[in-house]
């Protein structure tokens, strides 16, 4: 039996009785507040709100402090009368030119004649350093506008309310379509900007499927709904009983089964458990691994998930771009999400593997169960998986410091003679160089009589070795076939793809000279986009070009790209070839006025080469915007005008250090027999269609 997390002090729990009146035309807000404060607040209390509002006291005396450093908040104190512990704020102020996220271009808040957006990075609500609130709130805005927010909602949803504790509040409002629906005791619910019945109907399908499944992993859904909210910015945000999914995001076909599960499960990790992020942001990795990363490997797509992780790890956190786990908060860049979200989750899976899938399973529900509506922290949650861990806790190297171990084979030798039986000895070495990490690493072994077993080699060092005899000489040895260690991979065991010219310490961009003005001005607005969001961009004229640049990896842009004629032997092969000036790709011709393209050289010992072929305008713009999100492709086809995809490809690996065929005959990769989590899960996953 699991020791239970250590226990931590719960947080001071305030009540907020909320009168809110919304004047989007004028972005206004007025708040009446009433707070009843526990008999452990402390006299005076501290508080903030946002730099707009100037609250008036009843019941008690105000006093300010100065401004935040930022200058987005205005700090105060307030001192109840005598032995009173319900107090009354009212303040009122303009919402309007709010900062924006570089992602997606969304305010922190909002409130205009589209909609309303406000939660706690607005300051809209009094808040203390530490504390959670519970609430009910009554909202007067616009008579057509539907209101969403978390827990209890009346029938014309203008009053809501929630018991258990939380650590921020939200308000959201405007035009939108409302369809909803029972699952059991759960209210399922759909908020749309523009009527769409299929495909409301198309995520109340599956959202109660999702509830239930990680209902049965960890433990029950918290909230009373779930509802997917449309966002005219481009998001995927999870907030506590709803998600926000942008416009275009929500109605991506894979979304349902990706980003959908993962803001669900954000309920427990997150909004359930909260997170405090000062030892490091522990709760996106983990929904990761349960959602993303669960789905993947219950359909046989575990081992291609983890290696596209170790790919993106290695192509964007290298050359100075890591950071340790500890110093992650939250995603802002390809390297903090290679990080947060990709070294985390190995980490999880790294421990589950050592610990077994039952205890694994043991100890999400243990962390639920003590948890909930309170902070945690990364200590706390991997402290309890090493207490299900008989190699205890992971070391403090894994968490503070950047970095990654790389593996190399040292030796693999074989011994077999009439006298004795077949044994074989393997040696594997850290590479990267510094103090080496304690690692496990599962090596798969197969045999002569098609069998095939594995072992585990620990390091202690820099070198661990297995030696042992067989019941049948060895035909091939295969190092961590199926990405279970996190670390940096070789080279050579990356398929060519997209990430690896991202994450290059350069991208060399190649532009055609002789083009027609809008198509250059196009490609120039290209390399700006590119060089804002992986801040590694070079660009040159074909016309400047005296020769390729050399071990540099680069982009040759555009049909009409002089450079072309001298990168063709590297972009042919046996499955894509240059024919005059079409493209043949798995034997169908691509024409340039049809079809845009994104072909690279598919030899992976050589510096990363690739093209881009697009003449449009519209086309070429779609692609500075679109490509960033398959940086795991090696080969994509679009057609011209609408950027319809018609191939997306990844490619395999053309060759691995961490290989060593022994026999005359390869018999092949080796095949998993660990069985995927979710058969720890009594529900079943809902049916991807």
């Amino acid at each position: 039996m699991l020791s239970p997390v250590a226990m931590a002090t719960p947080p001071m729990v305030i009540q907020h009785d909320l009168t809110v009146s919304v004047a989007p035309a004028r972005h206004r807000i007025e708040v009446r507040d009433t707070l009843t404060l526990p008999a452990t607040a402390p006299v005076p209390i501290r508080f903030w709100l946002g730099s707009e509002f100037t609250p008036t006291a009843t019941g008690a005396t105000l006093s300010r402090l100065d401004a935040t450093s930022d200058g987005r908040f205005r700090v105060w104190t307030l001192r109840p009368d005598g032995d009173r512990r319900t107090v009354t704020l009212e303040y009122a102020g303009t919402i309007d030119d709010k900062p924006r996220s570089p992602a997606h271009g969304m305010p922190t808040a909002w409130v205009d004649d589209t909609g309303v957006y406000l939660d706690g990075g607005s300051g809209w609500v009094p808040r203390t350093d530490g504390d959670a609130l519970t609430f009910t709130l009554s909202i007067t805005g616009p008579a057509d506008w539907t209101w969403i927010s978390q827990g209890e909602r009346s029938a014309d949803g203008r009053q809501w309310s929630i018991t258990t504790p939380q650590d921020d509040l939200y308000l959201l409002g405007g035009p939108f379509i409302r369809q909803a629906q029972k699952h059991g005791a759960l209210t399922l619910e759909t908020y749309l900007l523009k009527d769409d019945p299929s495909l409301s109907r198309m995520y109340l399908a599956v959202m109660g499927g999702y509830t239930d499944f990680f209902s049965e992993l960890i433990g029950a859904y918290p909230y009373p709904r779930f509802a997917v909210v449309e966002n005219r910015w481009q998001t995927g945000y999870g907030m506590p009983g709803f998600t926000l999914l942008g416009s275009q995001v929500m109605r991506l076909p894979f979304i349902l089964h990706s980003s959908l599960p993962h803001e669900i499960l954000h309920n427990w990790w997150g909004n359930g458990v909260w997170i405090d992020a000062r030892g490091g942001n522990w709760a996106e990795g983990l929904t990761a691994y349960l959602a993303d990363h669960l789905i993947k490997e219950a359909n046989g797509g575990g081992a291609e998930y983890r290696r596209k992780l170790l790919e993106r790890y290695t192509s964007f956190a290298s050359e100075g771009r890591d950071i340790a786990l500890r110093d992650f908060r939250a995603r802002h860049s390809d390297a903090t999400q290679a990080v947060g979200y990709g070294k985390m989750l190995m980490l999880y899976h790294m421990q589950r593997r050592q610990m077994g899938d039952a205890a694994f399973v043991e100890a999400l529900r243990t962390l639920w169960k003590h948890r909930q509506f309170q902070f945690a922290s990364m200590d706390d949650v991997l402290d309890l998986m090493a207490a299900g861990n008989t190699t205890g806790a992971l070391p403090p190297q894994w968490l503070d410091t950047p970095g990654a171990p790389q593996l190399a084979i040292e030796s693999v030798d074989t011994a077999a003679d009439a006298s004795t039986a077949p044994s074989l000895v393997i040696r594997l070495r850290q590479t990267q160089g510094g103090t080496p990490y304690p690692l496990s690493v599962p090596v798969f072994i197969q045999t002569a009589d098609g069998h095939q077993q594995l072992q585990t080699l620990t390091f202690k060092g820099g070198v661990a070795q297995w030696r042992g005899a067989l019941d049948s000489p060895a035909v091939r040895v295969d190092v961590d076939p199926f990405f279970d260690v996190f670390r940096r991979l070789d080279p050579t065991e990356q398929p060519a793809s997209l990430a690896r010219l991202y994450g290059a310490r350069t991208q060399w961009l190649i532009l055609p000279s002789k083009v027609p003005p809008e198509q250059l001005a196009a490609w120039r607005r290209f390399a700006e986009a590119w060089q804002t969001r992986f801040g590694n961009v070079k660009t040159l004229l074909d016309s400047e070009l005296a020769h390729l640049p050399d071990g540099a990896a680069f982009w040759v842009l555009g049909w009409d790209n002089r450079a072309l004629a001298a990168i063709r032997d590297r972009i042919n092969n046996r499955s894509q070839r240059f024919e005059g000036p079409s493209m043949m790709v798995d034997g169908l011709r691509y024409e340039p006025e049809r079809s845009a393209m994104i072909l690279l050289d598919t030899d992976n010992r050589r510096p990363p080469l690739g093209f881009i072929g697009a003449r449009a305008a519209q086309d070429i713009d779609g692609l500075a915007r679109k490509l960033p999100h398959y940086s795991t492709y090696g080969r994509l086809i679009f057609s011209s005008g609408t950027l319809k995809r018609e191939l997306a490809d990844t490619l395999p690996v053309a060759n691995s250090p961490l290989r060593v065929v022994l026999g005359a005959r390869d018999p092949g990769p080796p095949t998993d027999p660990r069985p995927p989590l979710a058969d720890q899960v009594k529900a079943p996953l809902p049916a991807q269609r």
